[in-house]
């Protein structure tokens, strides 16, 4: 346009208008910003030379502006580790790929970009905390093993095999926690003889005993058999793999999240996704079972605690749907409706 240098008014004009719808389509097109982003302005300038062509320089001077919206995130979201701001910075591109040019243009001399970008502040925050690291959870262990009216050796034929499915550590000898100990006692007690069909009733009680309720674990079964020695192995047998059951369930880790109203499923993906990608400290997210109601449990990894996670919960957003954290549970149980 006479009487205004080249560039000076960013992209008026057919040419400098073209141009800009093209690169906001494509950004529209590529970008894929999440409904919860929010907006970033950044400008960036890169200077022309005889090495680098105004081409270029627009090029660069976008990849600055970019950069510079970026930050202004970081500094919006708060302080954050050094390392990890400078490890979200190196990977720019993938962070602002959802952003639209505002001006683009150069004077000849300097190439300048101006660039509105939708950033995921919520993926941002978790990216930049640094979780610490979870305190190594003491696993049950075993400090001594009794039985009473059972078959000699049982009781520590039985520790032996739990010990070595890893479900008790073998602590006798060791310096033990009491939150931590854990006792095995096996009682068997003969009920009587049948006469038909001719053999022996055994009940039989296996306690694995902890400090407090949830420390522990027992069952008690009755087996029959030809002989007494038989019928107390079968009754130690169902009563030991109920107890097994019950400490896998115990010792599995992890926080379990009951979502009601979750359907239909493509619901809860989203809600796994934006729980992986938005809560600080949930490492991993996944379906654990499917409730007798309809709920959906979900399984969450991390060094989290429930009341932790249901505090999180309020600032996760799911596209096309509302989060609601209702209550706590028990200690590893939170509920949550979906609308």
């Amino acid at each position: 346009m006479p009487g205004h240098p080249r560039g000076e008014t960013f992209g008026r004009g057919r040419a400098g208008r073209s141009l800009l719808a093209a690169v906001f389509v494509l950004a529209v097109v590529l970008g894929g910003a999440p409904a919860w982003a929010a907006p970033f302005g950044g400008t960036g300038h890169a200077p022309i030379s005889e090495k680098v062509d105004a081409l270029k320089a627009r090029g660069q001077a976008l990849e600055r502006a970019r950069r510079a919206a970026l930050e202004a995130a970081l500094e919006q979201v708060g302080p954050a580790d050094a390392v990890q701001r400078k490890k979200i910075l190196d990977e720019a591109a993938v962070w602002t790929r959802a952003y639209r040019v505002l001006q683009q243009g150069d004077d000849g001399a300097t190439a300048s970009a101006v660039v509105s970008v939708d950033i995921d502040t919520g993926r941002l925050s978790k990216a930049l905390a640094v979780p610490a690291a979870p305190a190594a959870k003491e696993g049950p262990a075993l400090v001594a093993a009794r039985g009473e009216g059972c078959a000699e050796g049982a009781a520590e034929s039985l520790a032996q095999r739990w010990i070595k499915a890893g479900l008790l550590r073998d602590g006798r000898g060791g310096t033990i926690s009491a939150a931590a100990a854990r006792t095995l006692e096996l009682r068997c007690r003969e009920l009587g003889a049948v006469s038909y069909p001719r053999g022996v009733v055994v009940e039989a009680a296996v306690v694995l005993r902890g400090e407090g309720r949830d420390g522990t674990a027992s069952a008690t079964a009755v087996g029959f058999a030809a002989d007494p020695a038989a019928a107390a192995a079968a009754a130690l047998e169902s009563a030991s793999n109920q107890v097994s059951a019950n400490m896998s369930v115990q010792t599995g880790g992890g926080l379990r999240l009951r979502l009601t109203t979750p359907w239909p499923a493509a619901r809860v993906r989203r809600v796994e996704r934006a729980i992986a990608e938005s809560v600080i400290g949930a490492q991993a997210v996944r379906v654990a079972a499917i409730g007798g109601d309809g709920s959906v449990i979900l399984r969450i990894d991390g060094p989290l605690s429930a009341a932790e996670l249901q505090e999180r919960l309020g600032s996760v957003q799911v596209p096309g749907a509302t989060l609601v954290a209702l209550e706590v549970e028990a200690p590893d149980v939170v509920h949550a409706r979906l609308q």
